[in-house]
């Protein structure tokens, strides 16, 4: 996927974690999905990425060789210049020794990423609680629901006697 399209990903991903926690996870019960949620993505993009970088996955390269505009030379050409499927090279060479520490830390920034966008998540669209203080600044922007039950038994009508 290359480095880039992968941190936006992640980012994304981590984005919508709590709009999906809020949704399916707290209202069901399920406290602890969101960090079975974590694991999915950061644990599918992380293995996918490694296998591209250090060419288990070179023989998918051919396939993408057919278009024209596309000229690939092996994984590390992949994850370095990522946009190359759409026609942007950025020409850099992936065979310069300093790169590979920089692959590091770029495969080591993957939770990092998407912990700072769940962070985000969580202010935008609510937090772990059912409270109103916690509720995010997605709150603001929707349509308040009405709840007859708690509506009903605010008003006492008086009775006749």
């Amino acid at each position: 996927m290359g480095f880039v399209c992968s941190i936006f990903l992640i980012s994304f991903f981590g984005f919508i974690s709590h709009y999906w926690y809020r949704k399916y996870g707290l209202a069901k019960g399920k406290l602890a999905w969101i960090s079975y949620y974590l694991l999915i993505v950061i644990g599918f993009i992380l293995l996918l990425d490694l296998l591209i970088y250090l060419g288990l996955l070179d023989f998918l390269i051919p396939l993408f060789n057919y278009f024209p505009w596309i000229n690939i030379d092996n994984g590390k050409d992949f994850m370095w210049n990522s946009f190359i499927i759409f026609g942007i090279d950025w020409n850099i060479s992936y065979n310069d020794s300093g790169l590979y520490y920089f692959a590091i830390l770029n495969f080591l920034s993957y939770p990092v990423w998407f912990m700072f966008f769940k962070d985000l998540s969580r202010k935008f669209f609510g937090g772990n609680k059912h409270r109103p203080y916690q509720k995010g600044i997605s709150y603001l922007i929707t349509s308040p629901s009405r709840n007859d039950n708690t509506d009903k038994n605010g008003i006492k009508i008086p009775e006749k006697a």
